[in-house]
């Protein structure tokens, strides 16, 4: 490996390799801080918490960026069979649901299969995925219940703004609904969902590693702070949101040798809609021409092979298979849509990735993660993963702020 990376590079990696400083905050977030929901003190703990970390790694003007988003308080849920038979289901109630009851024949909707208006009018809708929660209510759906596709990893959570009542439940109780549909033609369920919705704040935290100043020209590292209201948010997203930050401190054990400068940024409320990487891009708009390129992570180093995600930007395979063989990792690199928060940016037309634990694409691939459920805790990430992920940013980021060429912006008119 030595022989293919220069000395400043085996430096940026001996940092990375060497350190625990990812998995000490990682832990810091998750077990003081839970899972960091918008609108509740534990957000607003941690990002206190991380800001400090960026200044005792001397990040360059390390503070705090406030923004208004939509907030919520979940307060209860119930779900009921009352025919063929009557039982009381467990269920959990998503946050930004509508509150209210509703009553009527549940349906199943398989993923990726088109809502049918005159089939879901009048019904509740199941289905194992939350893609067709939008056109259900649309279509006169009165209801809608978000089954887990995968067993023993209990009812899921998610931020689903919707007219309708909507609970999450988990794979065998699902099941539990489907057996009753097949076997007896039809089930009716009775649900109600109270959740209590308001406008509140939340920041993002930023700093900067400068560079020499030959260049205007940046990178963005980050991965959203915030989490959901059942687990402690380690791998959506502690992780990644720790493991950018080690980037940055490693890079900035270098910054005397970098063209350009690396900024991170840890974006809050992605959860409720991403409105802090959009609040960034607005309050920065006049930087975004400098933008050479944003990893957003999400979603990482809970075990196994990390990959590289590049947004539809095929001319960047050169650039990370000659990283991969000067690392002599294994790293697979695909082009497929980046998280949330790098929609904000990939829409301006800039080059977007993310690092991620291996997976096929698809959004049934990613719910067998412990994404969005009670498991996602801190005992489920893997400090080689996380140590990988990071390496991985942070050298290709030295790559890319030191490169002579880079794509150039698309065009988005």
């Amino acid at each position: 490996m030595s022989g293919r990376l220069n000395a400043v590079e085996m430096k940026i990696l001996g940092e990375v390799y060497s350190s625990s400083e990812a998995m000490d905050n990682l832990t810091v977030l998750c077990d003081e801080f839970g899972g960091r929901f918008v609108g509740t003190p534990e957000n607003q703990g941690a990002v206190e918490f991380m800001v400090g970390k960026f200044e005792e790694y001397g990040f360059e003007n390390p503070h705090l960026e406030t923004f208004k988003t939509p907030g919520c308080r979940v307060i209860g849920s119930s779900l009921e069979i009352v025919a063929p038979v009557r039982k009381r289901v467990e269920c959990l109630t998503l946050p930004m649901t509508a509150t209210g009851e509703a009553e009527g024949e549940a349906v199943f909707v398989e993923d990726g299969a088109p809502v049918d208006g005159e089939a879901v009018n009048g019904k509740v809708v199941m289905a194992n995925t939350r893609g067709p929660l939008v056109e259900s209510a649309k279509a006169g759906a009165v209801g809608f219940l978000f089954m887990h596709p995968w067993p023993m990893m209990g009812p899921p959570t998610g931020c689903v703004p919707t007219t309708i009542p909507t609970l999450g439940v988990s794979y065998e109780r699902g099941s539990l609904l489907k057996r009753f549909i097949e076997r007896c033609g039809s089930v009716k369920v009775r649900m109600e969902a109270e959740c209590d919705i308001f406008q509140t704040e939340s920041w993002n935290v930023c700093g900067e590693v400068p560079a020499k100043g030959r260049s205007d020209e940046y990178v963005i590292l980050g991965g959203h702070i915030d989490g959901h209201e059942i687990a402690q948010a380690a791998f959506d997203c502690g992780a990644p949101c720790t493991a950018s930050t080690e980037m940055g401190r490693a890079l900035n054990t270098v910054r005397d040798e970098l063209d350009r400068s690396v900024r991170v940024v840890l974006f809050s409320s992605e959860e409720f809609g991403c409105w802090g990487s959009k609040d960034y891009a607005e309050t920065h708009a006049e930087e975004m021409k400098d933008m050479r390129f944003t990893y957003q992570l999400d979603c990482t180093a809970a075990g196994g092979t990390q990959m590289v995600t590049v947004n539809n930007w095929p001319e960047l395979k050169p650039f990370y298979h000659r990283l991969a063989e000067d690392m002599n990792m294994c790293i697979p690199i695909e082009q497929r849509p980046g998280p949330g928060d790098s929609r904000a940016f990939h829409t301006l037309g800039i080059p977007t990735g993310s690092i991620i634990d291996y997976r096929a694409p698809g959004r049934i691939a990613l719910l067998k993660t412990v994404r969005h459920t009670e498991y996602d805790t801190l005992d489920k990430i893997d400090l080689r993963s996380l140590r990988e992920a990071t390496a991985i940013g942070a050298l290709s980021s030295f790559r890319m702020v030191n490169a002579e060429k880079w794509p150039a912006h698309r065009r988005t008119s």
